[in-house]
């Protein structure tokens, strides 16, 4: 049972299509066979020096742009306010998709209808910790922040979810510290994740932030709620 919902929460935007979030695509299509190699490495080896390869927005595959055959993704401002569903969004993000608005929409649909083929199979999991965290999770990962490249102005990267934050959101719903990494195992080889290295910034709650500032609280309050 605890499988399945993994894999439920490793691909939160599935089913929506228009919007892939993954960067998992097959080569020739953004570069993301490339970059989940070399996310692979970095995560293999927590400490390592080198540069993390954030990916840059526009290099993405989407359907912005006047031009289908060159249509790509693009950082889209989100005003506070602006989306019903995923109302914590109001910052700039990387879109894959013409419409912020629809999307959010679609999300809600696929939500609530998530949400009630878990009551039917594991009413258990149905939780408002679980639902909340899951819903929040669901909208951070699909709709990713922008920031501007510091060492090359115009350019816009593509910022991954904090690790802390990505197991917190597994572990509301399974239980399981253990399958909550996991999950977020596979997603930090995904480049949707950043692995805890101190150098990386990344987003947890629609916050940008840098890892190491929290990620040994968060390990420790973690490690007493399982003792």
């Amino acid at each position: 049972m605890p499988w399945l919902l993994l894999l439920l929460l490793l691909l939160p935007a599935r089913e929506v299509a228009a919007q892939d979030v993954t960067g998992d695509g097959p080569e020739g299509t953004g570069g993301g066979t490339r970059a989940a190699v070399e996310v692979t490495a970095y995560f293999t080896e927590f400490t390592r020096v080198g540069p993390y390869p954030y990916q840059v927005c526009e290099e993405l595959p989407g359907e912005i742009g006047a031009d289908p055959v060159t249509a790509t993704a693009r950082c889209i401002p989100i005003e506070p306010g602006e989306l019903e569903f995923c109302g914590a969004v109001a910052y700039d993000a990387c879109m894959r998709v013409i419409s912020p608005l629809v999307y959010d929409e679609e999300l809600a649909t696929a939500h609530v209808k998530r949400i009630g083929l878990w009551g039917l199979e594991f009413p258990r999991l149905v939780t408002t910790e679980c639902t909340d965290a899951f819903k929040l999770y669901v909208c951070l990962l699909s709709f990713p922040r922008c920031e501007e490249d510091t060492e090359r102005p115009g350019t816009f990267l593509e910022l991954p979810l904090c690790y802390d934050f990505c197991t917190r959101s597994h572990l509301a719903c399974i239980g399981d510290e253990t399958l909550s990494a996991l999950a977020c195992d596979k997603a930090v080889t995904l480049g949707r994740v950043a692995p805890p290295r101190g150098d990386v910034m990344c987003v947890s709650a629609g916050v940008k932030r840098a890892v190491a500032a929290v990620f040994m609280y968060v390990a420790a309050v973690v490690a007493l709620a399982w003792t």
